[in-house]
């Protein structure tokens, strides 16, 4: 094998580059800690408590980088993944400096994630460029994409459903109304906006909706159940299909995908149960009922496991479903469109036969409406 000394000196270079934007990001990580530690440390004891860093996260003069710095120690705090996240400085420039371990976050690059999101995101308005769209919206780093699944859902029927969840106030507050429940909030703080779903500078409301949901599940349980902030009460997980009926106001029936893994049943047996998801699906798509789904092991190339997704319809011409992933993300099968390779995915949205489809996914829910009298 021959080696190239212009290739190796190439990779060299890039590895020394790579390297001194680490080190400058890991700099400019600590230099805001430098300057805003004391200021977070409320009862100046040397350590950022959980709860302090809620106060400093929620406060709105917590702008641009430091708010970056700010959210990656939130991420940090809140995690339980770290065997040691007690955030004295000694320890923040610790996880800051060198490579990051298993068991140590990569808090530079957590900080650098949050100045980027927030370098692009340059109005503040709820709306921006028309009516919102399926397209731009991209989970963030919380791990709630069974609150934007159902969200997406109801968007992709109709936006004027989105719009008409949000009324923003003479004071600044915002009220927003989900399904039957309705609730005033503050903006989103340059903190909070570093953490949340992006939804490249087409407007804030995804993130006013994240932290109204927030809110309203924290506000429904008793107080020493509550998270500790209302955007840390939707890293906690839940169902896509609640979260539709919550936020649409009508009750879900759900279809599950059991029987596509079931080997007790026969083929004919599985035809049949086949049979009745597909007739459940027609129905749904000409009524145009919003629907959600999700995973939990997916072995399929492009399927994400343990993942909500908003279900767009079906196709009974082709017999595939619609369905969107909330990272919005593109996916390119290497080799043959199929069931070994996976299906192509565009802004989120991919379309799967049926029978793979049932085979990878754990099941639907689907709104009911409600009869008129």
């Amino acid at each position: 094998m021959k080696i190239h000394l212009a290739a190796v000196l190439a990779l060299l270079g890039c590895l020394f580059v790579s390297a001194t934007l680490e080190a400058a990001t890991a700099d400019e990580f600590l230099q805001q800690i430098e300057q805003n530690f004391a200021g977070w440390d409320r009862d100046s004891d040397g350590v950022l408590s959980a709860g302090e860093i809620d106060l400093a996260a929620d406060d709105a003069k917590v702008t641009g980088k430091a708010a970056a710095a700010l959210a990656a120690l939130k991420r940090v705090s809140r995690s339980p993944k770290y065997n040691d996240p007690t955030l004295n400085k000694e320890k923040i420039t610790e996880f800051a400096k060198g490579k990051p371990a298993a068991d140590k976050p990569d808090i530079a690059g957590m900080y650098a994630q949050g100045v980027s999101r927030l370098e692009k995101l340059t109005s503040r308005e709820l709306f921006v460029g028309g009516e919102p769209r399926l397209d731009t919206l991209h989970q963030g780093r919380l791990g709630n994409c069974f609150c934007l699944a159902p969200l997406g859902s109801v968007l992709s029927h109709d936006p004027k459903d989105v719009v008409a969840m949000f009324k923003k106030l003479d004071d600044g507050k915002i009220r927003v109304t989900l399904g039957k429940n309705t609730v005033i909030i503050t903006p989103p703080t340059d903190t909070e906006l570093a953490r949340t779903a992006t939804n490249e500078d087409q407007g804030i409301w995804v993130n006013v909706y994240e932290k109204a949901l927030g809110s309203l599940r924290n506000d429904a349980k008793a107080e020493a159940d509550r998270a500790g902030s209302s955007i840390d009460a939707l890293a906690r997980g839940g169902s896509a299909g609640t979260i539709l009926a919550y936020i649409t106001g009508n009750e879900i029936v759900r279809h599950s995908c059991k029987f596509a893994k079931d080997d007790k049943l026969s083929a004919e047996e599985k035809e049949a149960k086949l049979k009745e998801f597909r007739e459940a699906l027609v129905v749904a798509t000409k009524a145009k009922r919003r629907m959600t789904t999700g995973t939990d092991k997916a072995t399929m190339p492009g399927i994400t496991g343990n993942h909500a997704y908003a279900l767009l319809g079906y196709d009974s011409e082709t017999d595939r479903v619609k369905v969107w992933n909330p990272f919005g993300n593109t996916f390119t099968p290497k080799g043959e469109p199929n069931s070994e390779h996976g299906y192509p995915r565009v802004e989120g949205i991919s379309q799967i036969p049926l029978k793979d489809f049932v085979a990878q996914f754990s099941g639907i829910a689907i709104e009911v409406v409600p009869q008129s009298p």
